[in-house]
């Protein structure tokens, strides 16, 4: 299999085979401790609101509220709003460079554009419209019927983006369908559950329980989907410094 995308400097700067990848696992692993310590603090914070008193719960609700995984407009939200900012901008670059599937990477960036301002404005919850029309036909209740009309079009994009993620190399095609499994699972599949919960017992502790592994899940999938799209990127240290450029060979 040939890597359809080349960035390459000039012929003799560097050395072609000291030229390494970037390591997925690395970069996965570096952009996961926000995610760990985002998901640890809202969680923490939730159980001391739990247990807080009528003199301590405003104070601890100040705090809360900017870390509550479940609430948009706060620090998780920011986080992983900017990771989809910043997936998109690789994809962006690699459409301006690939030789091949040009238009599936101007595709894959404008997704990450639309899925980071569905961060911070909740789009997906305004598809309920089409949900419950489309719910009518089912005969069972899936809690937040967004998922319905949302489970369509996660379907269109992996359908139109097939032929690009597969032409890619190894590392980087499992890592983006990892990525994309795994942020479905929490996004679509947990949050199912939460609504499920919701409708039956109202928000009690087990929705937010839910909702935080739901939004664990989103981020973890979001720092996936960066971390193979950096695999792409190979680097090497010369005397005037580091030389980067798109891989051009289909390594692993």
């Amino acid at each position: 299999m040939q890597q359809e995308i080349t960035d390459s400097p000039p012929a003799g700067t560097v050395p072609e085979s000291s030229w390494e990848r970037i390591r997925f696992g690395r970069t996965a692993l570096l952009l996961g401790i926000p995610v760990v310590v985002l998901s640890l603090a809202s969680g923490l914070l939730f159980l001391a609101l739990e247990k807080s008193t009528a003199e301590t719960f405003d104070d601890i609700h100040f705090w809360f509220y900017f870390f509550d995984v479940g609430r948009e407009i706060n620090v998780p939200t920011w986080f992983s709003s900017g990771l989809w900012i910043v997936a998109g901008v690789m994809a962006g670059f690699f459409s301006r460079r690939a030789t091949a599937h040009r238009r599936s990477w101007l595709l894959f960036a404008v997704v990450c554009v639309i899925f980071s301002i569905d961060e911070m404005l909740e789009l997906h919850e305004r598809l309920d419209v089409i949900g419950y029309e489309l719910a009518a036909f089912l005969p069972f209740d899936l809690g937040f019927v967004w998922v319905i009309p949302g489970g369509l079009i996660a379907l269109v994009i992996v359908l139109a983006l097939t032929r690009l993620v597969f032409s890619l190399p190894k590392g980087v095609r499992n890592g983006l369908i990892l990525a994309g499994v795994v942020f479905v699972v929490g996004g679509m599949g947990v949050e199912t559950l939460a609504g499920l919960t919701v409708a039956a017992n109202g928000l009690t502790p087990q929705f937010f329980v839910l909702t935080l592994i739901e939004e664990t899940c989103e981020m973890a999938g979001i720092v996936l989907c960066v971390a193979a799209l950096a695999h792409l990127v190979e680097y090497k240290k010369h005397d005037g410094g580091t030389a980067y450029r798109l891989a051009s060979r289909a390594s692993n």
